[in-house]
């Protein structure tokens, strides 16, 4: 059943909230079709959204003993703020390498500061040496043999995490009931494949999965995600695939145009979308909406973390 709720942080057990998404003088096009959008953005202390099912299957049970936490990730990395709050409700130790030596302090940072995450910096060279090595390197770099920590990937992305946004799939696609009659194509931002991968697993032939990168890697982006549907094993029933036509800009980085696409969907709508995925997600659905009748649903994925994240307007 689909469900317009007035936005709240929820626990992660409870029905997804999904809300209709009227046409408007700013938005008319979407008198043409309908469009829904998954408010992700509610879910968990810190609007966790997808990173917080990400991670749901990534750390130890509460109270259960547990090595020093390592990841990796951007200045402005969502997972990494994700799994600070969780380290810190957990009161795990955790390390962040962070890529780049030219961001001291941005406000993601600062916020892991403040959560205890203990930072470390890794130049370009060595952030894609590592990546190569999938990350084994990371525990020599703070005195550690691998079997002393516990390491996760960049975006928390491996099988653990794929489960955890199974279930939260799982539970939209439930919600939404699709079926020969009312079809539905879902949009969701892409950025190591992981979590489009899970809805991919979960969707039914009555769906339609479309991935936005969040920059232009999209030739990379396919490859992972074939790699991870592969390693699953798990049948396919829904079509999917990468929207690569529209270009939305470097990863961090975005348009004039986005940015006022933000503001006028926040004044519309009184819902903010981060300026890193979901923008880019919603501008793709509107194009969506205009060109069928079928339900268009935007998946929010959370990753509002500052009232104005920092982004670099192209």
């Amino acid at each position: 059943m689909e469900k317009t709720i007035a936005a709240r942080p929820i626990r992660s057990n409870s029905e997804p909230l999904i809300q209709n998404i009227p046409a408007s003088p700013s938005f008319p096009e979407l008198g043409h079709g309908r469009l829904l959008i998954v408010r992700g953005d509610c879910i968990g202390a810190a609007g966790e959204g997808n990173k917080h099912f990400k991670l749901r299957y990534n750390l130890p049970q509460q109270g259960s003993p547990c090595p020093p936490v390592i990841s990796v990730g951007g200045p402005w990395s969502n997972h990494l703020h994700a799994l600070a709050h969780a380290c810190s409700r957990r009161n795990l130790p955790v390390h962040g390498f962070i890529r780049g030596l030219d961001y001291s302090s941005t406000p993601t940072i600062d916020s892991l500061h403040s959560l205890g995450m203990r930072l470390h910096h890794l130049d370009r060279v060595d952030f894609r040496a590592e990546r190569e090595r999938q990350w084994q390197g990371l525990p020599q770099r703070l005195g550690f043999e691998p079997h002393q920590v516990w390491l996760l990937p960049e975006g928390g992305s491996n099988a653990a995490a794929v489960k955890g946004v199974r279930e939260w799939a799982r539970s939209i696609i439930d919600a939404l009931r699709p079926d020969a009659a009312n079809p539905v194509t879902l949009y969701l931002g892409a950025g190591t494949g992981a979590t489009m991968a899970g809805f991919i697993f979960e969707a039914n032939e009555h769906c339609r999965i479309v991935g936005v990168p969040a920059g232009r890697f999209g030739l990379w982006l396919q490859t992972a995600v074939t790699n991870v549907l592969a390693e699953q094993g798990s049948p396919i029933e829904c079509d999917w695939w990468l929207d690569t036509t529209t270009d939305t800009g470097n990863f961090g980085r975005m348009t004039d145009w986005l940015r006022d696409f933000i503001s006028d969907f926040d004044r519309e709508y009184g819902i903010r979308l981060d300026p890193v995925y979901t923008c880019k997600v919603a501008r793709v659905a509107l194009e969506g909406v205009a060109q069928d009748q079928r339900r268009h649903v935007i998946i929010h994925t959370g990753g509002l973390q500052t009232p104005a994240l920092p982004v670099i307007l192209e």
